[in-house]
């Protein structure tokens, strides 16, 4: 009972602090919008342990086919930064809805691939929205993917990167994808959304925060408090782990980055990582913001009875309503 009683007390006490350490609660819309500014700056220092990668040529390659009914996907490979060249693939509508369309990258959890976003299963979301008439961006974010720093899943001690971390990779390789999608004559350059789920999710939240391009956001089974991620009895994936941000951001800071985009954030009450209590406290913090900002109506949290996974229902409402494939 003791031990209980004081592992209470260190959890509020943590809670307390993560509060402190947020954005102006009672900030006026300028001051917020200061605090985006210098946070993002912070934030990007932080994933890439200093200036982001050089922006190098994409040199695209594409390769082979593959016909999926209503649309076609295509391999392609692209430079993100020197020496890296990311994976994934690209979905077409056969039929095109309009002249110049939307376009939303799809990223994958672990043990996921670009590939998977097409198929049946766990990542469906790419095939969902491919087929709704959307091109789908889909690269491989996986451990594989990534520099090598030592195993990740694992419980040991966090790692310190003294290169970029890997969550900063992933947020580069996002970006370039914008810079790919960007150069296509039949994609609308300035209505690109992002779409992902658990690490998927996680970096849909950052890329989102520091790409301001990146329109309309749906991040699935991802809100925790920072606190009760790393230092609770949860799981998370240490390539999750971004040294610089403790003490200084909560995830609810880095979605906070989001506003006034419509973001849409997903949970499953019977998720036993990305717990439904934590979930919720942190999105009292994300609404705070987008009130403050004047943006109320354009961030919900989307909370279902269900496990760790993706719902269609309301993702698919978000992106008709506020990435429609016919402009405006």
């Amino acid at each position: 009972m003791k031990t209980a009683m004081v592992a209470g007390f260190l959890l509020l006490a943590l809670t307390a602090i993560s509060a402190q350490r947020s954005f102006p609660q009672n900030a006026t819309a300028e001051e917020f919008t200061s605090w985006q500014e210098q946070t993002r700056t912070f934030l990007s220092e932080a994933l890439f342990n200093g200036p982001a990668p050089s922006r190098v040529a994409l040199t695209p390659f594409w390769g082979q086919k593959e016909d999926h009914g209503t649309y076609v996907i295509q391999e392609l490979e692209f430079n993100d930064r020197p020496g890296h060249r990311v994976h994934g693939w690209l979905a077409r509508p056969k039929s095109l809805a309009a002249p110049k369309l939307p376009a939303i990258i799809a990223l994958h959890g672990h043990n996921g691939r670009a590939y998977k976003i097409f198929q049946k299963g766990y990542y469906f979301y790419g095939d969902l929205f491919a087929k709704k008439g959307y091109v789908v961006l889909a690269i491989d974010i996986n451990h594989l993917a990534l520099d090598h720093h030592g195993p990740y899943l694992d419980r040991g001690p966090v790692i310190h990167f003294k290169h970029y971390t890997p969550m900063g990779e992933r947020v580069w390789m996002v970006e370039r994808a914008v810079d790919l999608l960007q150069t296509m004559p039949e994609v609308d350059p300035e209505r690109i959304g992002i779409v992902g789920l658990s690490n998927g999710g996680i970096t849909t939240e950052f890329s989102a925060a520091l790409d301001p391009r990146l329109k309309v956001v749906v991040s699935s089974g991802s809100l925790v408090m920072y606190d009760r991620w790393w230092a609770g009895d949860l799981t998370p994936c240490r390539c999750e782990y971004i040294p610089a941000l403790e003490g200084r951001l909560d995830y609810y800071d880095v979605f906070s980055l989001v506003a006034p985009r419509p973001l849409l954030i997903q949970n499953g009450e019977q998720d036993n990582n990305f717990l439904i209590d934590s979930a919720r406290e942190a999105f009292t913090f994300i609404k705070k913001a987008y009130s403050i900002d004047g943006s109320p109506d354009l961030v919900f949290h989307d909370i279902f009875n269900g496990p760790h996974e993706f719902r269609p229902e309301k993702p698919m409402q978000w992106f008709d309503q506020y990435l429609p494939l016919h402009r405006p």
